[in-house]
Order: structure tokens, then C-alpha cells, then sequence
């Protein structure tokens, strides 16, 4: 009789709750909230803006003298025209200072003074977000000239160089030359000849050599990098030119004595 009355009492249950939907409530699918929904979207649009950012901004480097200063700016005259300079946080302000890099506070630079600044451009508002900037000295014999360079001899250790305004110079690598690399990510870090490859932009102060026109003797070499995104041409040195030269000695062959 038990057994009976537990039967019925089964056959009831599955009559009062179908399988089918005892199936779904045990096992619910998941639904996207409108929260989660949301979260996307905003995520999205960060890196939509980010790469925006990126871009829309690209190193570069000026060379001018500073007409004006406000806390937070700076306007450079440059041989074409007027460039507004936005001072950030983590800028770097150096100057030499008798035979010595001195690291300085952007309080330090001043209307009239020389420099060459360093950062990123940006195209949307014209403005250039400094992260270098070097105030040079007031030196008549000192040169200055900002270009890039076109080939890097080690034989005599000099680099020829074609500046911006299209002239081309010589530049002497002394052994009292200072050398340095800029990048974006690093900073300013520690040169040497080596690092001075064509299709590179670079910034050299130096002075002029005596009877040798635009030629000079670097003082100091600042190299930011490529820039332009050419690819250096290989200079063939003159042990290749000699060994694919179709000019060759003839050798003798000795003819013997009858």
C-alpha cells in the first residue's frame, strides 16, 4: 500500500510540473545586463581616444629664441615663425654651464634666450608639449645647426649633414665632443659616434673651422632619431669600391729566358 501511495504521489508532481519547465528552471542561461553593456561601450570608447591621441601627435624639435613666457608656456621665434611651447610636468630644462651639463627649472628660461626644445606635436591645436629644452650661450663663435645627417665616416670621424635650410655641412667628431640620444620613451641618455647613423636628426653646437666654409668642430651632439622614417643608404667605404670596381691591376707573368 505504501509503495502504491508513493507512486501517485510521483505521478502527481511530474503532472504538475512539466519536465520541460523544471528543465529551464534549473538550468537559467545568462543575460547581458544593461550595466555590463555600458562598461563596454565606455571601454571602447577610451581606446578610440587614445589612439586619436596618438595619431595626432609626433616628435619634433625647434630651435629659436624665447619672445615670451607665462607660467605655463612658452613662445619660441623660430626663422619661419612663432611656436607656442606647453611646459609639462616632467619636462627637463638643461644648460652648459662652465664645461657642464647643469640641469635647470623652466623659472630659469628667459625672454631672449636661445634654445632648441624637444617633445611632441601636436597637429590638432598646433602646439608643441615640450620634454627637452636647452638653453644655448650667448656665444658669437658658437654654431648651430639643426638637419639631418646624409653619411657617417669613421675612417676620419666626421659626419656630413644636410640642415633644414638646405645647406650642407661638415661636421667634425673631436674627441672632447658630448654626445647624447633623446627619445620619447628614455629620455636623454649617453652617446657616442656609433650612434650618429644617417637619416637621423640631429642638433649640433659647435664652432666653425677656420678657412673651411661650413665646416665645425661639434662641441656637443644631439641626436633624436629618425624622424623623416627614411632608410639610411649604405655609403660604400673604399675597400668595397676597390673590390667591385671593374678596374683591376693586370698581373704580370714572368717570361722565361731562352
Amino acid at each position: 500500500m505504501v509503495t502504491f501511495m508513493k507512486k501517485l504521489i510521483l505521478i502527481a508532481i511530474l503532472f504538475l510540473f512539466p519536465v520541460g519547465v523544471l528543465a529551464v528552471e534549473a538550468s537559467p542561461t545568462a543575460t547581458v545586463t544593461p550595466v555590463k553593456n555600458k562598461q563596454v561601450e565606455d571601454l571602447k570608447e577610451r581606446l578610440a581616444t587614445k589612439v586619436a591621441q596618438l595619431r595626432q601627435t609626433e616628435r619634433r624639435a625647434i630651435y629659436g629664441t624665447v619672445k615670451a613666457t607665462t607660467i605655463s608656456t612658452l613662445t619660441i621665434e623660430t626663422t619661419s615663425k612663432d611656436v607656442k611651447i606647453e611646459l609639462t610636468d616632467d619636462i627637463k630644462v638643461f644648460q652648459m654651464l662652465k664645461g657642464k651639463r647643469t640641469e635647470l627649472k623652466t623659472d630659469d628660461v628667459a625672454k631672449g634666450d636661445v634654445v632648441s626644445v624637444f617633445g611632441d606635436w601636436d597637429t590638432a591645436v598646433e602646439v608643441l608639449k615640450a620634454k627637452v629644452i636647452f638653453i644655448h650661450s650667448q656665444n658669437e663663435e658658437i654654431k648651430r645647426v639643426f638637419g639631418t645627417i646624409t653619411e657617417s665616416k669613421k675612417s676620419d670621424y666626421t659626419i656630413t649633414m644636410e640642415s633644414k635650410d638646405g645647406k650642407t655641412y661638415v661636421i667634425d667628431f673631436e674627441t672632447a665632443t658630448k654626445t647624447s640620444v633623446w627619445s620619447k620613451n628614455k629620455g636623454i641618455e649617453k652617446g657616442g659616434f656609433s650612434k650618429l647613423i644617417a637619416a637621423d636628426t640631429i642638433v649640433v653646437v659647435g664652432t666653425p673651422v677656420a678657412k673651411k666654409e661650413n665646416r665645425i668642430s661639434a662641441l656637443r651632439i644631439l641626436t633624436l632619431g629618425n624622424l623623416t622614417g627614411e632608410k639610411p643608404t649604405a655609403t660604400p667605404t673604399p675597400e668595397e669600391k676597390e673590390a667591385t670596381g671593374s678596374s683591376t691591376k693586370p698581373s704580370v707573368t714572368p717570361t722565361e729566358k731562352p
